[in-house]
């Protein structure tokens, strides 16, 4: 599916009278137009290709050098990921952890224009998202709008901050991974982790990343480190991912996090 097809708003109406809401279809080729999803009129509708173009602008304009890794689009929500080789610190030795930035949009109002910083790790490319470390900047104005350059410019300030290593969240979260690395995490562990921390995520996918986890020619180190790895390497590397996928990256990081915390 082209995540940069041509979209436009239409207005709703019920016999004649006119809706405060509105249709956001999307041109599907061969299928025409197609309903995407119904929007209020104050949402800030924008095409993805115009996320991107920011997400572009962003990268020029930061001291450290980023490339795509990944776009998602599943016809309503758009994810757009980019990866650096700028390292934050290292877990241990040779284990590096670096900075990554991703953009959101939704064409059914699910999720606003928005931005947020996040971490890879360089061995494995795994994603490691966390909305307690990193809450989602929200774009307030259009591209094109008189005040879009502000916009603009706070997130540059902010991804150089973390670059000149003013922003301590970066340096708490890696403290985290580092005391993730030190922990062993044996079956009572699981448990406290399972049943204390990670309650919500389904019983499919941790038992997936416990099979991962427990498996020799994966992990022989039965430590944190590697269990968020495992759940993030399950999780980010999807053949098919959801909207879900990024949702429960955030929550394991965050609870692993906080279980060892």
């Amino acid at each position: 599916m082209n995540p940069y097809a041509e979209i436009r708003k239409v207005p709703l109406d019920y016999n004649g009278i006119q809706s405060s809401a509105f249709s956001v279809q999307m041109d599907k080729a061969e299928k025409g137009w197609d309903e995407v999803g119904v929007v209020g009129n104050s949402y800030m509708l924008l095409p993805n290709q115009k996320v991107k173009e920011a997400a572009d602008l962003v990268a020029q304009g930061c001291n450290v050098d980023f490339r795509e890794d990944k776009t998602f689009f599943n016809g309503k929500v758009y994810v757009h990921s980019l990866v650096s080789d700028h390292s934050v610190g290292e877990v241990s030795v040779g284990d590096e952890v670096a900075l990554g930035m991703q953009f959101w949009n939704s064409y059914d109002g699910s999720k606003a224009f928005g931005f947020s910083l996040m971490l890879y790790r360089l061995l494995c490319t795994n994603g490691m998202m966390s909305k307690q470390s990193f809450g989602t900047y929200r774009f307030k104005h259009e591209p094109g709008n008189e005040n879009w350059e502000e916009d603009i410019s706070k997130v540059i300030n902010n991804i150089n901050n973390v670059e000149r290593g003013a922003y301590t969240t970066v340096e708490g979260l890696l403290e985290r991974f580092k005391a993730l690395k030190d922990t062993k995490v044996n079956t009572d562990m699981l448990g406290i982790i399972r049943h204390g921390h990670l309650q919500d995520i389904p019983v499919g996918l941790w038992g997936g990343i416990v099979d991962r986890f427990t498996n020799a020619e994966h992990y022989q180190d039965h430590n944190g480190w590697n269990l968020l790895n495992s759940a993030t390497d399950i999780l980010w590397h999807k053949e098919k991912p959801t909207v879900a996928s990024y949702d429960q990256n955030a929550q394991i990081v965050d609870g692993l996090c906080n279980a060892i915390a």
